[in-house]
């Protein structure tokens, strides 16, 4: 069997240098025993490996998995030493190390034909991490929210939320960056926020953005457009006057699109979602409203009809019929790359924000001190970004068509053994 844990992180350190990145995060502890670094190179290692507890860690530890990773056979590390050096670190130094991975992918022309038709698209989305009935494990920025039983009796959940941004469409789905909901705040203002990071840390990262109904709101689709880029937004609520405006135009004429669609395509031939069934859609595609209130430029409504068909003509489901909102016009972005861009903005629910949990210990409460807790996610997310690329961008297409992301997962597992320390520290 090839080596494949020593081939993943000989590529992330060559490439994206990211066992020297953790050299350079602040330690807030007083005369450590155990350098920051190499608390970090374990952490991080732990995540890549399926290893999502402290405890577990520690175990691993104690019986010398990582021996030969760190080496030496002394560091009494435990979950303890983790949950206490994290929260004395500083949670901007581990956005500004994904920031570099991205920017590195970026430059790296990772996306050099666009995700979706030609264009770079991202989704911005919102999601719950963690919950708990228990005061103890929560802390002072988690939410609180109150529910009332069936008995009508009150129970209190504490429960942390964040909105991120990734990019869709073509593989890999890089996290962008997450931002967490503070509590006495909506999720609304997180992605105002996280908007504003993201272009002060990136600029030009993306040429589309896509958004669910719930940040159909016009200070979000302001800030899009003053960072002269275009907002895909669907909308839910009838009763905005632009849908309303926009469904009295519709209703006397024929549908500017009328065809049968798949989201299968060269673009995604490295994807196999939509080669089971394709739609028949029919789509009314208006531009220049200006019925939206305190939106700053004339929109374009898109009315879509769709039903879902398999192959042998069978209808799979019942005709539906969505909205969306652009400040693009037709000449810029067309009718069909619109409509595969809402179906492909569910690629930040279905394959990033449920694979960070189900399989990157996203969710897990390893330590809930408000900083070591993002820290955690923010992990996370490096360790994800940085074994996509490595299985997207450096395994070749004949080890990808015969063993999924899970599969190479396993074989690193299998493999750690063949990494010694002089993988990231020559000296």
């Amino acid at each position: 069997m090839k080596p494949r844990a020593r081939q993943l992180f000989k590529y992330i350190n060559k490439v994206y240098g990211i066992f020297q990145s953790f050299s350079t995060v602040s330690d807030g502890r007083v005369n450590p025993s155990i350098p920051l670094a190499s608390i970090l190179k374990v952490l991080f290692c732990s995540m890549v490996l399926k290893v999502h507890s402290f405890n577990l860690i520690e175990s691993y530890l104690r019986e010398g998995y990582f021996n030969k990773f760190i080496g030496s056979a002394e560091y009494s590390l435990s979950a303890d030493t983790f949950g206490y050096a994290l929260a004395r670190t500083i949670l901007q130094q581990f956005i500004k190390i994904n920031d570099l991975v991205i920017r590195k992918a970026r430059y790296g022309k990772v996306y050099r034909s666009g995700t979706i038709d030609g264009f770079v698209v991202t989704a911005l989305d919102g999601s719950e991490v963690f919950r708990t009935k228990s005061e103890s494990w929560s802390c002072e920025k988690c939410r609180v929210t109150e529910i009332t039983k069936e008995d009508g009796s009150k129970e209190v959940h504490y429960h942390e939320d964040i909105v991120g941004a990734c990019y869709v469409g073509k593989h890999p789905n890089l996290v962008l960056g997450i931002e967490r909901v503070n509590r006495g705040e909506g999720e609304l203002s997180a992605a105002h926020r996280l908007l504003k990071e993201l272009y002060r840390r990136h600029n030009r990262y993306t040429d589309i953005i896509t958004m669910d109904s719930l940040y159909a709101k016009a200070p979000i689709i302001n800030e899009i457009t003053s960072q002269n880029m275009i907002a895909v937004v669907r909308v839910k609520q009838q009763d905005y006057h632009i849908i309303r405006d926009a469904e009295g135009l519709f209703s006397g004429r024929e549908p500017d699109l009328s065809s049968t669609l798949s989201l299968h395509s060269s673009w995604y031939d490295d994807d196999t979602s939509g080669r089971k069934y394709y739609y028949r859609v029919r789509i009314w595609d208006s531009s220049g409203f200006e019925s939206w209130p305190m939106v700053k430029v004339p929109l374009r409504v898109l009315r879509i009809e769709e039903t879902r068909v398999s192959y042998n003509h069978k209808v799979i489901s019942e005709p539906a019929v969505t909205h969306l909102v652009t400040n693009a016009d037709e000449a810029t972005v067309p009718t069909e790359t619109l409509w595969r861009i809402l179906h492909r903005r569910w690629d930040i629910e279905n394959k990033v924000f449920h694979d960070l949990k189900k399989f990157w210990g996203f969710g897990h409460n390893y330590h809930h001190d408000s900083v070591a807790f993002m820290v955690m996610l923010q992990m996370a997310v490096i360790a994800m970004n940085l074994t996509l690329l490595f299985y997207h961008r450096r395994l070749p297409a004949s080890f990808k068509r015969r063993n999924s992301l899970l599969s190479l997962r396993e074989m690193i597992k299998i493999t750690f053994w063949s990494v010694s320390k002089e993988l990231w520290d020559p000296g």
